[in-house]
């Protein structure tokens, strides 16, 4: 049995969409708003710009609904922006290939864990100093590791152990072996 089509007059009528200018004058809990003009608005998916106090925006609305803030148009005085997505647990980026350039500096922090790989590719890390502070274990795995460096200074509190198939200690000039007890053989 084949149903009848609606004709384009038994179609919903959609309600006329407003759109509104407006200034935020509080900022309320998950991502909710209370504009200048006295309406409460929420943040809408797509802006992804977290709207402010001050920030002129853009709202959408349809007569029966709450206003959504498109749109954050301009904001006085503007120092930082913070990107966010309302009600989702995470924000992924995905293209081909992304840069992220800052002219000064650069923060990459999380409260649990960090993963940065190059599955096929080559990782640089380059910098005029680098810091590492580890806390618990720092693990390294290579199929071959080459340092060079001006001055190497290691210091260990408990064990030092240096062990290989061979092993290959030259100097140009001095070599120096210090401790209480030393084992050779």
């Amino acid at each position: 049995m084949m149903r009848p089509v609606p004709t384009a007059s038994k179609l919903p009528q959609p309600l006329p969409l407003q759109l509104v200018e407006a200034k935020i004058v509080v900022a309320l809990e998950r991502h909710s708003y209370l504009l200048n003009d006295g309406r409460m608005a929420r943040q809408a998916l797509s802006c992804l710009v977290r709207p402010e106090v001050g920030d002129h925006v853009l709202t959408a609305s349809d007569q029966s609904d709450t206003p959504y803030i498109l749109h954050v148009l301009e904001r006085p005085g503007l120092q930082q922006v913070l990107l966010s997505a309302p009600g989702a647990q995470a924000l992924s980026i995905e293209q081909d290939e992304i840069a992220l350039n800052a002219g000064r500096s650069m923060a990459l922090r999380a409260l649990e864990d960090v993963e940065v790989s190059a599955a096929t590719g080559v990782m640089s890390l380059n910098g005029r100093n680098v810091f590492f502070a580890v806390q618990d274990s720092l693990v390294q795995n290579v199929g071959n590791f080459i340092g060079k460096a001006g001055h190497y200074l290691l210091e260990v509190s408990q064990l030092l152990r240096l062990h290989g198939q061979q092993a290959l200690v030259t100097a140009e000039e001095d070599v120096k072996v210090d401790a209480e007890r030393i084992s050779m053989g």
